[in-house]
């Protein structure tokens, strides 16, 4: 039970990963709702201390889960019953919200899904030589956690593990590691093509993207409210939600080649308004610019061909309603997708007449016809006049 992953647990999550709180559950045979992946119905014991609760898989995998909830400081064991323990469990500290600091001993190989879920309070914790697996959103929401060591045994760092980690300051990797680095506390693959993850909390204003990384990740810099420019140029994919929120953000450079922006990638930038659209860009998916209150305006070619809902133009008010940006424009041609996209939710365009210029369009129109209708009555009333006085 403890290992094994719902996919459409991990789906549920992953949609609700974008509004940052989510706690989906599995369901037992018999109706009974568990948290992401569950744990192992049957406790096989109690350590002495009353501390840990403990279950044999039967298959040489021993995991803990922390029954002691008020532990200030942990320390997992290493052995029970002569057993060696290796698994940290799904949920194991779970909103243990006075937990500060953990040992791990080096007989752990696989920290679980949710093992840290939202320690509020941790800010130190040891991850051992001879870890394997960081599981999915182990480290979700650790609020106090400013830096952590990924140790050079590790060979897979799931999605979101340090999601939600706000004061994140660097990420490091051990030396030797085969499968991830870090350049100056930024977590990469270990050919440097994948950018990862950028702490929340790294306090840089500027960043180029390092030669050679193609890839950014979903959620990569998701929550930094430092860096103000960026340079992806050499980038080829920049994943979702990859700027979220990302509120200092001001310029950004996107290279050329660049096919899509997925969804919500730079959604609550709130400061960004310098960005180029390269003219290989085709798709612009939902919710990219969402909340970019500072974008006034924003320049689409005739190739781009699908643009999502809430892309552009729209940001949420203080009463959370979603509205338009006032006087943002999209400066294209009325033959592109961009023109339709702004006919159809009212935006303003150079490229035609949209709903909102129709008005003022019409207005123009009828001050025009009275004052050619003023313009031949004067003259009607001179000729008449003029005849008049011929007489």
């Amino acid at each position: 039970m403890g290992r094994m992953k719902s996919i459409f647990s991990k789906i549920a999550i992953a949609v609700s990963a974008a509004v940052l709180l989510a706690v989906p559950a599995s369901v037992h045979a018999d109706g009974e709702m568990l948290f992401p992946g569950g744990v192992p119905e049957q406790v096989n014991g109690t350590t002495l201390d009353g501390k840990w609760n403990y279950y044999d898989y039967g298959d040489g995998t021993l995991s803990v889960i922390a029954k002691d909830k008020t532990m200030v400081t942990a320390e997992v064991p290493e052995t029970i019953n002569g057993m060696p323990v290796n698994m940290i469990e799904v949920d194991c500290f779970k909103d243990m919200k006075m937990l500060e600091s953990v040992t791990i001993p080096s007989t752990v190989t696989i920290i679980e899904d949710f093992a840290f879920y939202n320690c509020t309070s941790l800010k130190s914790v040891t991850l051992p030589t001879g870890l394997e697996t960081l599981s999915w959103q182990a480290f979700y929401n650790c609020t106090s956690l400013e830096e952590v060591t990924i140790p050079s045994t590790v060979t897979s760092i799931e999605e979101f593990v340090f999601e939600g980690c706000s004061n994140l300051k660097a990420i490091h990797v051990s030396d030797g590691n085969k499968n991830y680095k870090d350049v100056d506390g930024v977590l990469f693959d270990q050919a440097g093509s994948m950018l990862i993850r950028y702490p929340c909390q790294k306090t840089d204003t500027v960043y180029d993207i390092p030669e050679g990384c193609t890839v950014i990740e979903d959620w990569a810099f998701v929550g930094n409210t430092y860096i103000e420019e960026v340079d992806l140029t050499g980038v080829t994919e920049i994943g979702e939600d990859a700027f979220y929120y990302c509120t200092a953000l001001k310029s950004v450079t996107l290279p050329e080649g660049l096919t899509e922006l997925k969804n919500s990638v730079f959604a609550y930038c709130t400061a960004l308004s310098d960005i180029n659209i390269p003219e290989s860009l085709t798709t612009i998916g939902k919710y990219t610019f969402l909340s970019c209150a500072s974008m006034e305006k924003i320049t689409l070619t005739k190739n781009v061909t699908s643009i999502g809902e809430y892309a552009l133009g729209f940001y949420y008010s203080d009463q959370e309603r979603l509205e338009r940006i006032p006087e943002f424009v999209i400066d294209t041609t009325n033959d592109t997708q961009a023109f339709a996209y702004a006919l159809e939710n009212d935006i303003k365009s150079t490229g035609g007449v949209t709903q909102s210029s129709v008005f003022i369009y019409i207005i123009i129109g009828v001050v025009i016809l009275v004052l050619v209708a003023a313009i031949v009555i004067v003259l009607v009333q001179r000729r008449i006049q003029k005849r008049y006085e011929l007489r």
